[in-house]
């Protein structure tokens, strides 16, 4: 891409912060990006990674993002090398008394994109094929992201079990032929994710609060994960083109080895999102889409531009600094020393360049019962983390978090001690159950 403006507002961002920090990341969203991009931008690069997997071939074949017109058939991708088929297998139902085989169809749209990834990140970093859901479907929803958990008709539950009720219902096939560098050829054929799920709510109503992944899906998974980042996967949650664009590229692009980078048709790009190359909508939907995930992934350095598609190689999504190439600008700052969030640490020859319109504080130190500043602080722990203690908590921060001797707005300090206090609960309750 030529000039800065027609980066990605990731990149721009990214570079933003690079030469001046925080606020002129703010600055740069006033003009040129949007509140949904710059909040994802910097709860990404504020907070610490968390790990998150998904199976390489599920990041080279997408699952369908609408509802195919037969949902019943399956689901084939094919593109050289790669292949994957997803065949939605008959259930076990019961209709008016009588037991059926009825297929629930193929899974679709973002919630069984968001399921499979903390499925297959649980067993992963545990190291288990037993994955813990939570005491019921509520706090398991919580764990995925979403705050706000609804039952009705179409409510954020009901839509999650339909699709995660698909998802396990369905064999997988998956053909990987490996010509690169680091890729391993494979085949696995006819395994279910899990082979001991009947469905996420039992007929009395009890949530099935665990499943246990086959053995044949789990021991190609651990052989063939890849890296993300969950704070990333929280941000794109909604968006199933989203998660597919950016699951792509953090398996394709940490793997490319020329510094050429690797040119690809956006044909070849429409068969791993399951898309038809043919539709300008297309292509100016992956444009678009790229806005949001290069602001959750700015290291990913790739060119939709063109006629063609140039993917270059970059740093994984676990790799917080900001080190893509394609982010050194002459006279920049280098990662290393670049300021995160700080005003106060923004190079002296940026300094006369940023608008200043809030004072910035250290976070609170010692008790936070007591203190008129104290008070939001007390009341977000309270809330969002019960029932544990708000100091033991903001101890853990003060610990943990490391940007903590920087100083913020009173603004920025509330919403990444909100995000801390959200992810100490999860983590807690998670400890608890195990």
């Amino acid at each position: 891409m030529s000039g800065d403006t027609l980066r990605p507002i990731g990149h721009q961002y990214a570079l933003a912060m690079l030469g001046g920090g925080e606020e002129r990341v703010r600055s740069l969203a006033q003009s040129a990006g949007t509140q949904l991009t710059m909040d994802a931008f910097l709860r990404v690069q504020d907070e610490e990674p968390v790990p998150a997997f998904l199976h390489s071939a599920l990041c080279a074949m997408s699952l369908p993002t609408k509802r195919p017109k037969d949902d019943t058939l399956p689901i084939l991708r094919e593109d050289g090398k790669y292949a994957l088929a997803i065949n939605p297998r008959p259930v076990l139902q019961t209709v008016d008394g009588k037991p059926v085989l009825r297929s629930v169809g193929v899974p679709y749209g973002a919630y069984p994109r968001v399921a499979l990834i903390y499925l297959l990140s649980q067993a992963v970093t545990k190291r288990s094929r037993d994955v813990y859901l939570g005491r019921n479907f509520t706090e398991w929803m919580r764990r995925l992201g979403y705050q706000t958990v609804s039952y009705g008709p179409r409510g954020t539950a009901n839509l999650m079990r339909e699709q995660v009720d698909r998802l396990l219902a369905c064999e997988w096939q998956i053909r990987w032929e490996g010509n690169d560098a680091g890729d391993n050829a494979f085949a696995v054929r006819d395994v279910k994710i899990s082979n001991e799920y009947a469905g996420s709510l039992e007929k009395n109503g009890a949530f099935a609060r665990e499943i246990r992944m086959s053995e044949g899906f789990y021991s190609h998974l651990i052989d063939h994960a890849v890296p993300l980042n969950e704070i990333a996967i929280r941000e794109l949650k909604g968006t199933p083109t989203a998660l597919d664009l950016y699951t792509y590229l953090a398996y394709r692009l940490p793997r490319i080895s020329s510094d050429r980078g690797q040119v690809i048709s956006w044909d070849q790009l429409a068969k791993h999102l399951g898309n038809d190359a043919d539709s300008k909508r297309f292509r100016q939907t992956v444009r678009e889409t790229m806005q949001l995930v290069s602001a959750v992934y700015p290291n990913a350095d790739v060119d939709f531009s063109g006629r063609k598609v140039v993917l270059r190689p970059s740093p994984a999504p676990l790799e917080r600094k900001l080190v893509g190439p394609h982010l050194r600008l002459l006279g920049a700052p280098t990662p290393e020393t670049a300021p995160r969030s700080s005003v106060s640490k923004t190079p002296r020859s940026t300094v006369r360049d940023i608008k200043v319109s809030e004072p910035v504080y250290p976070f609170p130190g010692g008790s936070l019962t007591y203190g008129e500043r104290e008070t939001k602080f007390r009341a977000i722990g309270i809330e969002k983390g019960k029932p544990w203690c708000v100091d033991t908590m903001a101890n853990a921060f003060r610990t943990g978090f490391p940007g903590i001797k920087q100083e913020r707005t009173d603004a920025e300090w509330l919403r990444v001690w909100e995000a801390f206090v959200v992810r100490y609960a999860e983590r807690r309750a998670n400890s608890d159950a195990s």
